[in-house]
């Protein structure tokens, strides 16, 4: 069974206490700087709007969203694991008639 630990982390106003695997840790601070510093850029941005930091948090929850979606689509292997299939059929097809 993996270790588990309790991770504070700030992502906006208020202090979460997660807990992990230990093996996530650096991982999961990694993604909770992410996330701090695009609360700050994003409340940078509309310092003069009247915003909640809940407001703040699912602005960057989008953005963080939609570069995930972005990554997915990049490594969507499935287009190309279907025409080198097709490819292989047809050479096979084609050593069967030599």
């Amino acid at each position: 069974m993996p270790e588990s630990i309790n991770l504070e982390v700030i992502p906006g106003k208020g202090k979460y206490t997660l807990g992990i695997n230990a093996e996530d840790e650096e991982l999961i601070r990694k993604a909770a700087r992410q996330l701090r510093e695009k609360y700050l850029a994003y409340q940078q941005t509309y310092s003069d709007a009247v915003v909640t930091d809940l407001d703040i948090l699912a602005m960057v929850a989008i953005d963080i969203a939609v570069s995930h979606l972005r990554l997915e689509d990049k490594n969507d292997t499935v287009p190309f694991s279907d025409k080198i299939q097709q490819l292989d059929n047809e050479l096979k097809g084609y050593l069967k008639e030599q």
